[in-house]
């Protein structure tokens, strides 16, 4: 695409810095007996938004609008994402325009995968495989996406000061909610990954942005499904 998401995010992030940290990342997904199920993806920037809007309220005799200092604009991605075989119900809710929040149902996890490779390219430009089944366990696997983002925020940080960077990063989140049609029997993470599990089909994990820099396996899950 001519513009990424993740460049954009970027150039958010980077203006934010000059207020916090606070920023988390969601995936939320529902899986069917059959496959397919739905994705939600979610920036949420809610904790700066008060800031936010008082620095737009400084601005608006300047170059920058409301919709440039503080709005994320996916309407790139839910134009390729409705070109995507196998992807429909294509979503944006924006109700809050510090919590963006795009939707859609996926057929399989071939056209899931296809779906990521739209909202989470990476610099090598190369389509990546995120989730496979092997028998009764969903395997997530990552490429560095999430790292490049990572990085991109802390352009504005002192590089000589490792520990101010480390902070940085931490206070940035990234969170994956799973719901399934049959029960957890098993689940694998990182060390650096919290997890919860709201009910026996239900499976919830959290970690942040230094986490991610550390460690190109991070964001890695192995979640067994009980047998039907």
């Amino acid at each position: 695409m001519p513009a990424a998401l993740r460049s954009r995010i970027i150039a958010l992030f980077t203006l934010l810095v000059l207020f916090t940290g606070c920023i988390t990342i969601e995936e939320n997904y529902t899986f069917k007996k059959d496959g397919s199920g739905t994705m939600e993806y979610v920036v949420d920037m809610s904790q700066i938004g008060e800031m936010m809007k008082a620095f737009e309220d400084m601005n608006k005799g300047g170059k920058k609008s409301d919709k440039e200092m503080g709005q994320l604009d996916l309407k790139d991605e839910v134009a390729a994402l409705k070109g995507v075989p196998g992807i429909k119900k294509v979503k944006v809710k924006a109700k809050d325009k510090f919590v963006q929040k795009l939707s859609f149902a996926f057929a399989d996890v071939n056209a899931l995968n296809a779906a990521l490779n739209v909202l989470m390219e990476d610099t090598t430009g190369t389509n990546y495989t995120f989730f496979t089944w092997e028998g009764n366990t969903l395997v997530r696997h990552n490429n560095d996406h999430a790292k490049q983002l990572g990085s991109g925020m802390g352009k504005g940080e002192d590089a000589s000061d490792t520990t101010d960077m480390t902070e940085f990063l931490a206070s940035m989140k990234y969170k994956y909610s799973f719901t399934f049609a049959n029960d957890i029997v098993n689940t694998g993470a990182a060390a650096t990954m919290t997890k919860e599990s709201p009910d026996a089909r239900s499976v919830k994990f959290d970690t942040d942005f230094s986490a991610i820099a550390q460690d190109d396996k991070a964001l890695d899950l192995r979640i067994e499904l009980k047998k039907p």
